[in-house]
Protein backbone atom coordinates (compact mmCIF):
# COMPACT_ATOMS: atom_id res chain seq x y z
CA UNK A 1 0.00 0.00 0.00
CA UNK A 2 1.49 2.84 -0.84
CA UNK A 3 0.52 6.49 -0.23
CA UNK A 4 1.80 9.81 -2.05
CA UNK A 5 0.97 13.41 -2.58
CA UNK A 6 0.45 14.61 -5.79
CA UNK A 7 -8.15 15.82 -8.80
CA UNK A 8 -37.82 21.30 -15.63
CA UNK A 9 -48.60 21.59 -20.63
CA UNK A 10 -49.61 25.07 -20.41
CA UNK A 11 -52.50 26.13 -22.61
CA UNK A 12 -52.66 29.49 -23.48
CA UNK A 13 -54.78 31.71 -25.71
CA UNK A 14 -53.97 34.68 -27.42
CA UNK A 15 -56.69 37.71 -27.64
CA UNK A 16 -56.18 40.58 -29.99
CA UNK A 17 -57.05 43.14 -27.13
CA UNK A 18 -55.23 41.56 -23.80
CA UNK A 19 -53.46 39.41 -22.33
CA UNK A 20 -54.86 36.80 -20.11
CA UNK A 21 -54.29 37.18 -16.86
CA UNK A 22 -54.41 33.41 -15.55
CA UNK A 23 -53.97 30.45 -17.59
CA UNK A 24 -56.77 29.83 -19.31
CA UNK A 25 -58.56 32.92 -18.88
CA UNK A 26 -59.35 35.72 -21.13
CA UNK A 27 -60.69 39.15 -20.66
CA UNK A 28 -63.45 39.76 -23.49
CA UNK A 29 -66.12 41.87 -23.83
CA UNK A 30 -68.06 39.89 -26.62
CA UNK A 31 -70.78 37.20 -25.84
CA UNK A 32 -68.34 34.58 -27.67
CA UNK A 33 -65.34 35.36 -26.47
CA UNK A 34 -67.24 34.64 -22.91
CA UNK A 35 -68.31 31.30 -23.95
CA UNK A 36 -64.65 30.78 -25.44
CA UNK A 37 -63.62 31.50 -22.13
CA UNK A 38 -66.07 29.45 -20.17
CA UNK A 39 -65.21 26.87 -22.27
CA UNK A 40 -61.56 26.82 -22.12
CA UNK A 41 -61.69 27.28 -18.15
CA UNK A 42 -64.21 23.98 -17.57
CA UNK A 43 -61.46 21.96 -19.74
CA UNK A 44 -58.70 23.39 -17.85
CA UNK A 45 -60.86 22.28 -14.60
CA UNK A 46 -61.24 18.84 -16.06
CA UNK A 47 -58.38 18.27 -17.01
CA UNK A 48 -56.98 18.99 -13.60
CA UNK A 49 -59.11 16.44 -11.34
CA UNK A 50 -58.26 13.89 -13.75
CA UNK A 51 -54.37 14.94 -13.47
CA UNK A 52 -55.09 14.51 -9.75
CA UNK A 53 -56.89 11.41 -9.71
CA UNK A 54 -54.08 9.52 -12.05
CA UNK A 55 -52.05 8.09 -9.23
CA UNK A 56 -53.46 5.83 -6.47
CA UNK A 57 -52.64 7.99 -3.13
CA UNK A 58 -50.52 6.23 -0.04
CA UNK A 59 -53.66 4.74 1.52
CA UNK A 60 -55.08 3.15 -1.87
CA UNK A 61 -51.38 1.69 -2.16
CA UNK A 62 -51.33 0.51 1.74
CA UNK A 63 -54.71 -0.91 1.63
CA UNK A 64 -53.55 -3.10 -1.92
CA UNK A 65 -50.63 -3.90 -0.29
CA UNK A 66 -51.90 -5.52 2.82
CA UNK A 67 -55.30 -7.31 1.49
CA UNK A 68 -54.95 -7.96 -2.07
CA UNK A 69 -55.04 -11.98 -2.53
CA UNK A 70 -52.52 -11.04 -5.87
CA UNK A 71 -48.64 -11.26 -4.76
CA UNK A 72 -48.23 -9.13 -8.14
CA UNK A 73 -50.53 -6.19 -7.34
CA UNK A 74 -48.78 -6.64 -3.90
CA UNK A 75 -45.34 -6.44 -5.11
CA UNK A 76 -46.32 -2.97 -7.44
CA UNK A 77 -48.33 -1.54 -4.98
CA UNK A 78 -44.70 -1.92 -2.53
CA UNK A 79 -42.69 -0.60 -5.77
CA UNK A 80 -45.22 2.88 -6.17
CA UNK A 81 -45.07 2.86 -2.31
CA UNK A 82 -41.01 2.97 -2.23
CA UNK A 83 -41.09 5.88 -5.10
CA UNK A 84 -43.71 7.81 -3.15
CA UNK A 85 -41.50 9.87 -0.72
CA UNK A 86 -44.22 9.54 1.73
CA UNK A 87 -43.60 9.05 5.31
CA UNK A 88 -46.33 6.79 5.98
CA UNK A 89 -45.03 4.49 3.63
CA UNK A 90 -42.55 2.94 5.78
CA UNK A 91 -44.56 0.93 8.13
CA UNK A 92 -46.01 -0.92 5.19
CA UNK A 93 -43.48 -1.21 4.00
CA UNK A 94 -41.83 -3.11 7.42
CA UNK A 95 -44.62 -5.05 7.63
CA UNK A 96 -44.23 -6.61 3.75
CA UNK A 97 -41.32 -7.76 4.89
CA UNK A 98 -42.65 -10.82 6.55
CA UNK A 99 -45.29 -10.86 3.37
CA UNK A 100 -45.62 -15.01 2.50
CA UNK A 101 -44.59 -14.24 -1.11
CA UNK A 102 -40.76 -13.59 -1.79
CA UNK A 103 -41.18 -11.59 -4.42
CA UNK A 104 -42.90 -9.27 -2.43
CA UNK A 105 -40.86 -8.61 0.61
CA UNK A 106 -37.52 -8.23 -1.68
CA UNK A 107 -39.33 -5.54 -3.07
CA UNK A 108 -40.91 -4.14 -0.43
CA UNK A 109 -37.08 -4.01 0.81
CA UNK A 110 -36.12 -2.92 -2.08
CA UNK A 111 -38.58 -0.16 -1.84
CA UNK A 112 -37.90 0.65 1.90
CA UNK A 113 -33.74 1.14 0.02
CA UNK A 114 -35.73 3.69 -2.71
CA UNK A 115 -37.81 5.72 0.02
CA UNK A 116 -35.02 6.33 1.64
CA UNK A 117 -36.31 7.10 5.01
CA UNK A 118 -34.11 5.58 8.31
CA UNK A 119 -37.15 4.36 9.79
CA UNK A 120 -36.34 1.79 7.33
CA UNK A 121 -33.20 0.58 8.65
CA UNK A 122 -33.71 -1.50 11.98
CA UNK A 123 -37.26 -3.28 10.64
CA UNK A 124 -35.13 -4.11 7.53
CA UNK A 125 -32.08 -5.90 10.09
CA UNK A 126 -35.00 -7.22 12.54
CA UNK A 127 -36.09 -8.92 9.08
CA UNK A 128 -32.99 -9.90 7.83
CA UNK A 129 -32.13 -11.48 11.30
CA UNK A 130 -35.64 -14.23 10.53
CA UNK A 131 -35.43 -14.79 6.70
CA UNK A 132 -34.33 -17.82 5.06
CA UNK A 133 -34.35 -17.24 1.69
CA UNK A 134 -30.92 -16.18 0.11
CA UNK A 135 -32.51 -13.62 -2.48
CA UNK A 136 -34.38 -11.80 0.17
CA UNK A 137 -31.64 -11.42 2.28
CA UNK A 138 -29.46 -10.12 -0.42
CA UNK A 139 -32.25 -7.70 -1.18
CA UNK A 140 -32.90 -6.52 2.26
CA UNK A 141 -28.77 -6.40 2.81
CA UNK A 142 -28.77 -3.85 -0.29
CA UNK A 143 -31.28 -1.67 1.39
CA UNK A 144 -29.59 -1.24 4.69
CA UNK A 145 -26.41 -0.01 3.04
CA UNK A 146 -28.27 2.24 0.91
CA UNK A 147 -29.82 3.44 3.99
CA UNK A 148 -26.92 3.51 6.40
CA UNK A 149 -25.20 5.57 3.51
CA UNK A 150 -27.72 8.00 3.03
CA UNK A 151 -27.97 8.42 7.05
CA UNK A 152 -26.60 12.15 7.84
CA UNK A 153 -24.08 12.22 10.44
CA UNK A 154 -23.93 13.90 13.58
CA UNK A 155 -22.63 17.44 13.78
CA UNK A 156 -19.42 18.03 14.90
CA UNK A 157 -19.42 17.62 18.67
CA UNK A 158 -16.74 19.72 21.46
CA UNK A 159 -14.13 16.98 20.82
CA UNK A 160 -14.28 17.31 16.87
CA UNK A 161 -10.71 18.58 15.79
CA UNK A 162 -10.95 17.28 12.06
CA UNK A 163 -14.22 17.77 9.39
CA UNK A 164 -13.94 15.42 6.96
CA UNK A 165 -16.45 15.44 3.61
CA UNK A 166 -16.55 12.40 1.44
CA UNK A 167 -17.18 11.55 -2.51
CA UNK A 168 -17.45 8.57 -4.09
CA UNK A 169 -16.74 7.52 -8.16
CA UNK A 170 -17.99 4.53 -9.35
CA UNK A 171 -15.71 2.16 -12.06
CA UNK A 172 -17.40 -0.79 -11.75
CA UNK A 173 -20.83 -2.71 -13.11
CA UNK A 174 -22.81 -2.30 -10.09
CA UNK A 175 -25.39 0.73 -9.73
CA UNK A 176 -23.65 4.71 -8.59
CA UNK A 177 -26.33 4.28 -5.67
CA UNK A 178 -25.06 1.38 -4.77
CA UNK A 179 -21.55 1.69 -4.81
CA UNK A 180 -21.92 5.58 -3.37
CA UNK A 181 -23.79 3.44 -0.44
CA UNK A 182 -21.46 0.61 0.27
CA UNK A 183 -18.26 3.17 0.48
CA UNK A 184 -20.23 6.28 2.16
CA UNK A 185 -21.24 4.09 4.79
CA UNK A 186 -18.04 1.95 5.70
CA UNK A 187 -15.98 5.31 5.64
CA UNK A 188 -18.23 7.27 8.05
CA UNK A 189 -18.32 4.62 10.71
CA UNK A 190 -14.59 4.27 10.35
CA UNK A 191 -14.25 7.83 11.00
CA UNK A 192 -16.65 8.38 13.51
CA UNK A 193 -15.56 5.45 15.06
CA UNK A 194 -12.21 7.63 15.79
CA UNK A 195 -11.42 9.90 18.31
CA UNK A 196 -11.86 13.67 17.14
CA UNK A 197 -13.68 13.05 13.75
CA UNK A 198 -16.82 14.39 12.34
CA UNK A 199 -18.23 13.91 8.84
CA UNK A 200 -19.70 16.48 6.50
CA UNK A 201 -23.42 15.69 5.44
CA UNK A 202 -23.64 14.66 1.69
CA UNK A 203 -23.56 16.83 -0.81
CA UNK A 204 -22.84 20.06 1.61
CA UNK A 205 -21.52 23.23 -0.22
CA UNK A 206 -18.40 25.01 -0.14
CA UNK A 207 -19.83 27.63 1.39
CA UNK A 208 -21.76 25.68 4.55
CA UNK A 209 -18.45 23.75 4.86
CA UNK A 210 -16.25 27.17 5.27
CA UNK A 211 -18.75 28.50 8.00
CA UNK A 212 -18.49 25.36 9.77
CA UNK A 213 -14.81 24.47 9.83
CA UNK A 214 -14.43 28.45 10.59
CA UNK A 215 -16.95 28.43 13.63
CA UNK A 216 -15.49 25.04 15.33
CA UNK A 217 -11.80 25.79 14.14
CA UNK A 218 -11.74 22.56 12.46
CA UNK A 219 -9.00 21.02 9.98
CA UNK A 220 -11.57 19.89 6.63
CA UNK A 221 -10.38 17.27 4.94
CA UNK A 222 -11.93 16.15 1.80
CA UNK A 223 -11.46 11.85 0.82
CA UNK A 224 -12.56 11.80 -3.29
CA UNK A 225 -13.06 7.30 -3.17
CA UNK A 226 -12.66 6.03 -6.55
CA UNK A 227 -13.57 1.98 -6.74
CA UNK A 228 -11.67 0.17 -9.40
CA UNK A 229 -13.48 -2.84 -11.57
CA UNK A 230 -13.02 -6.13 -9.88
CA UNK A 231 -10.44 -8.19 -11.53
CA UNK A 232 -10.59 -12.16 -11.49
CA UNK A 233 -7.68 -13.81 -12.49
CA UNK A 234 -6.25 -17.20 -11.78
CA UNK A 235 -9.18 -18.09 -9.25
CA UNK A 236 -8.50 -15.22 -7.30
CA UNK A 237 -10.24 -12.16 -6.57
CA UNK A 238 -8.74 -8.32 -6.78
CA UNK A 239 -10.31 -4.83 -5.77
CA UNK A 240 -8.56 -1.64 -5.67
CA UNK A 241 -10.13 1.08 -3.89
CA UNK A 242 -8.36 4.79 -4.91
CA UNK A 243 -8.58 7.54 -2.42
CA UNK A 244 -7.18 10.82 -2.88
CA UNK A 245 -6.65 13.50 0.29
CA UNK A 246 -7.70 16.91 0.06
CA UNK A 247 -7.72 19.85 2.10
CA UNK A 248 -12.12 20.98 2.65
CA UNK A 249 -13.11 23.27 1.55
CA UNK A 250 -10.55 24.42 -0.55
CA UNK A 251 -9.56 21.65 -2.40
CA UNK A 252 -5.46 21.09 -2.40
CA UNK A 253 -4.58 17.45 -2.99
CA UNK A 254 -2.45 16.22 0.05
CA UNK A 255 -2.17 12.49 -0.83
CA UNK A 256 -3.15 9.47 -2.62
CA UNK A 257 -3.40 5.72 -1.23
CA UNK A 258 -4.94 2.76 -3.15
CA UNK A 259 -5.15 -0.10 -0.84
CA UNK A 260 -5.37 -3.64 -2.58
CA UNK A 261 -7.01 -6.89 -1.40
CA UNK A 262 -7.27 -9.96 -2.97
CA UNK A 263 -9.70 -12.79 -2.10
CA UNK A 264 -8.28 -16.34 -3.15
CA UNK A 265 -10.44 -18.92 -4.05
CA UNK A 266 -12.64 -17.13 -6.09
CA UNK A 267 -12.80 -18.93 -9.86
CA UNK A 268 -16.13 -17.10 -11.18
CA UNK A 269 -18.02 -14.13 -10.27
CA UNK A 270 -18.57 -13.26 -6.51
CA UNK A 271 -20.41 -10.29 -6.26
CA UNK A 272 -20.76 -10.49 -2.02
CA UNK A 273 -17.19 -10.82 -2.04
CA UNK A 274 -16.42 -7.77 -4.08
CA UNK A 275 -18.86 -5.66 -1.88
CA UNK A 276 -16.59 -7.47 1.62
CA UNK A 277 -13.35 -6.47 -0.18
CA UNK A 278 -14.49 -2.71 -0.80
CA UNK A 279 -15.58 -2.01 2.72
CA UNK A 280 -12.29 -3.97 3.83
CA UNK A 281 -10.24 -1.36 0.99
CA UNK A 282 -12.08 1.31 2.71
CA UNK A 283 -11.14 0.98 6.15
CA UNK A 284 -7.58 0.33 5.40
CA UNK A 285 -7.72 3.93 3.43
CA UNK A 286 -9.13 5.82 6.62
CA UNK A 287 -6.65 3.89 8.63
CA UNK A 288 -3.68 5.35 6.88
CA UNK A 289 -5.72 8.73 6.51
CA UNK A 290 -6.01 9.37 10.05
CA UNK A 291 -1.85 8.27 10.24
CA UNK A 292 -1.13 10.72 7.60
CA UNK A 293 -3.37 13.58 9.53
CA UNK A 294 -1.76 12.77 12.52
CA UNK A 295 1.88 13.67 11.35
CA UNK A 296 0.93 17.00 10.02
Amino acid sequence: MDAHVGEGSSISIRSERRTPKAAGWCTVKSPMRKSVSLLVASLLFFAFIRESQAGPKTSDLVQQLKTSDDFRVRTQAALALGASGDDAAVKPLCDALVDENAIVKQSAAAALGKLGKAGGLSCLKTALGKEKNAKVQAQMQKAMDVLAGSAAPPPPGPDSKYYVAIEVTNKTKRTTDEVDAIVRAAMQAKLLGKTGYAVAPKGESSAAAGKVVKAKKLAGYYLLASVEPPVYDGGNLTQVVRVSMWTYPTKSLKGEFAPKLTQSDTPKSDPEGEKILIKMCVETAIDTFAKVVASL
